[in-house]
């Protein structure tokens, strides 16, 4: 008589979780920000993140706004096919022109001017919160680009002067404030919160000025 070899059950998880997959795998992290795209390009849409190894066709006419945001590099691709890399793509059969941008998600240095505009505002991290720099961040205009990393509520509070404070309601992708019609001040100050994460941002006082949505993305 044939003896079955006996697999004891601690054996037989192991080969139990060695053939399945690692849902506990963690996600790619974003390389870059689409800011614009063609109709007709599949497998993006505008405000979209991509990781590197993403593969975008573009085809004769498809038209690409890629803003990478290690590099703070900015891309405007026409034609061709996309790789995306980790700080520019590399584009085969297209044309790409690239150029360097002030990048929200960087620490960003203030002019002695503006310096001297937000000079008093200091910000210590409350309790219990995210850790916060004390120099605000500055965004150039009034419309910020938030991202949440999923679906969320959103609060944002003038921290040097009055008014209500702006609730929103928002989705796990980057949203751009300005087509909401947000009222922000020039100058203003305010404390974006979601959760127990808080990011103190500036209005850059002089601003008005169209800026790219890397240049305005507060990311949580």
């Amino acid at each position: 008589m044939r003896t079955v070899p006996r697999i004891s059950i601690s054996a037989l998880a192991l080969m139990a979780l060695a053939s399945a997959s690692p849902v506990w795998a963690q996600a790619p992290q974003p390389a870059a920000l689409v800011e614009d795209v063609s109709a007709g390009v599949a497998g993006v849409g505008a405000f979209d993140y991509v990781s590197a190894g993403k593969r975008i066709e573009l085809g004769s006419a498809g038209k690409l706004t890629l803003a990478y945001l290690a590099s703070c590099v900015e891309e405007t691709i026409a034609g061709g096919n996309v790789a995306v890399g980790a700080e520019q793509s590399v584009v085969t059969g297209g044309a790409v022109q690239r150029r360097t941008v002030a990048c929200a998600g960087k620490t960003m240095q203030l002019t002695a001017e503006q310096s001297g505009k937000s000079g008093g505002l200091v910000f210590r991290k409350p309790p219990g919160t995210a850790a916060q720099a004390e120099r605000p961040m500055l965004i150039p205009n009034p419309g910020p680009v938030v991202s949440l990393p999923k679906a969320g509520r959103l609060t944002i509070a003038r921290v040097d002067g009055t008014g209500a404070p702006i609730v929103l309601d928002l989705p796990g992708k980057p949203v751009d404030l300005a087509t909401r019609g947000l009222g922000l001040a020039p100058g203003g100050a305010y404390r974006a919160s979601y959760g127990a994460s808080t990011i103190v941002f500036q209005i850059d006082a002089p601003s008005g000025a169209p800026a790219p949505p890397i240049a305005r993305l507060i990311r949580f």
